[in-house]
């Protein structure tokens, strides 16, 4: 039994985690079943799928891993489906599944510490996923999309994975926003691409957002981290202006949507996607886990209308 106390500070917060006990993890989700699922169409009515792994919604101080049977925890997760994985309504069949996310304090672990919580996350995706492909898919072509620890399980599945599945000419794009992807990964891992124009399929999207100098502070950006500016689908270092955006898109405690256009500009520098929000109020989030600066809560929000026009592109360039 590996039982360890942590004190563990993540973005200026502190958080004191009980002993970590894997022997009394919760039950694994079970895909066969409905409440394996937070969110799968009875009747699939798009042509094309997406697959959505919701970030971190773990804050507290009591547990390690999440407990998929929990109705907080499950209303939690639907907040990203209802802001995040909105930008694919009207689109792509959504299909999201519960998995036993770990902790936010799971950040401040090291690699060794971390590594029985990782198993426990990549496995229940790994599973949803491999699930979703023999009994849902149909053989539709799909969309990968997840934010932060979302993110981060899709794309270790992809360096561990991709090339091996039989699905991989099937996918439109993943959408890997809020984690890092690099040039040594891409060396080791010739299946997976990054995205280099706005209509390449069965490619990578990948950008963190901060403020100018602030990527030293941004814990989900790797060093030698590569990026898509979602202003222009390019990955050089050129600086795309705010009449650009077509608009960022922020939501009420109601889940109501409301488009800024040309919001922010955004320009890709030392791995970063540096963004000039017009209102910093907007992207402030008070006694929020990540740094003054670190834009991470909002890198869907602030290119809303970029990726959802793009998400159209990309799915007429597949049919094409």
């Amino acid at each position: 039994m590996l039982v360890l106390n942590f004190s563990i500070a993540i973005g200026g917060v502190c958080l004191a985690m009980p002993p970590l006990d894997l022997e009394t993890r919760p039950a694994a989700p079970e895909y066969k079943t409905a409440q394996g699922w937070l969110v799968k169409p009875a009747t699939p009515t798009a042509p094309v799928d997406v697959f959505f792994v919701y970030p971190t919604v773990l804050f507290n101080e009591t547990d390690w891993i999440m407990d998929t049977t929990r109705p907080d925890m499950r209303s939690a997760a639907m907040e990203s489906v209802k802001t995040q994985a909105s930008v694919f309504e009207g689109q792509a069949n959504i299909y999201v599944p519960m998995y036993r996310q770990m902790n936010i304090a799971g950040l401040g672990l090291s690699d060794a510490a971390a590594a029985p919580l990782q198993e426990i996350v990549h496995s229940d995706v790994w599973r949803a996923f491999t699930h979703y492909l023999k009994y849902e898919n149909n053989g539709r072509p799909f969309f990968l999309a997840g934010h932060s620890q979302g993110s981060m399980i899709l794309t270790d599945l992809l360096l561990e994975h991709w090339g091996t599945t039989g699905a991989e000419k099937q996918l439109v794009a993943a959408l890997l926003i809020g984690w890092s992807l690099t040039s040594e990964d891409l060396d080791d891992h010739p299946s997976v691409h990054m995205c280099k124009s706005s209509d390449q399929t069965g490619c990578v999207i990948s950008y963190n957002t901060m403020a100018e100098g602030r990527q030293s502070a941004a814990p989900t950006l790797k060093k030698g981290a590569l990026a898509v500016n979602p202003l222009s689908w390019a990955m050089d270092g050129a600086f795309v202006p705010a009449k650009k955006n077509l608009g960022s898109v922020f939501f009420d405690n109601s889940f109501t949507p409301t488009s800024y256009p040309e919001f922010t500009s955004a320009q890709i520098v030392d791995g970063g996607l540096i963004v000039q929000p017009k209102d910093v109020n907007l992207v402030t989030v008070k006694g929020g886990h990540f740094p003054k600066g670190v834009y991470h809560a909002f890198d869907y929000f602030l290119f809303f209308e970029n990726l959802k026009a793009n998400i159209a592109e990309r799915i007429n360039a597949f049919a094409r």
